[in-house]
């Protein structure tokens, strides 16, 4: 699937003079929109941007966003604490539900610190298979949960608008994804 991403996309038309049957200018919107995938020209539009702001993304990939009631976000905490993980699946555009996990009761010990590296292996333990973390807020273990999902923030309180705002920013996420170091991730704010 080949896609514009709008926070790069800086709408100069350089994509429509290579190939003006593949994309087209929204000039409300202020971005570049795929029109049709297959035509010969496709590859060129993508190496014509000088934003990279067109995409080709054939992975799948696999969400996990915290909630306590499977309906909302975790909301009055960080991500880590939720009760359960709402799995879901993009591909092709699509995001669709596939699970719901249990996230194992970490031991709270007193005598550890917040941020502790054992509630981040715990955490992670129950998101064999994930690609992206995605909750209202993230605990200090952000710097460890990193290195092992791209770790996302949304705002919104409803997981059918949560659904949304990933299928908007996917771009940038499959960018995260794409690190080679882990390390060298950060934190996204999806709007």
């Amino acid at each position: 699937m080949v896609l514009v991403d709008k926070n790069q996309c800086v709408g100069c038309g350089i994509c429509i003079s290579v190939c003006p049957e593949a994309i087209t200018l929204e000039v409300e919107k202020g971005f570049a929109q795929i029109v049709t995938e297959g035509v010969d020209c496709i590859k060129k539009v993508i190496a014509a941007c000088p934003q990279n702001a067109i995409k080709e993304i054939k992975d799948k990939l696999f969400f996990a966003i915290g909630t306590d009631d499977r309906k909302t976000i975790k909301s009055n905490d960080h991500v880590g604490k939720s009760a359960y993980f709402q799995i879901f699946e993009y591909f092709e555009g699509n995001l669709a539900f596939r699970e719901t996990r249990e996230n194992p009761k970490y031991k709270e010990d007193e005598t550890k610190v917040h941020g502790d590296p054992g509630k981040a292996k715990a955490t992670a333990s129950a998101l064999a298979g994930v690609d992206v973390l995605v909750g209202k807020l993230m605990g200090p273990n952000i710097v460890r949960l990193k290195n092992q999902f791209v770790c996302a923030i949304v705002r919104q309180k409803e997981i059918a608008d949560v659904v949304d705002v990933i299928k908007n920013n996917i771009c940038a996420i499959v960018h995260e994804k794409n690190k080679k170091d882990g390390r060298e991730r950060r934190g996204l704010i999806l709007k």
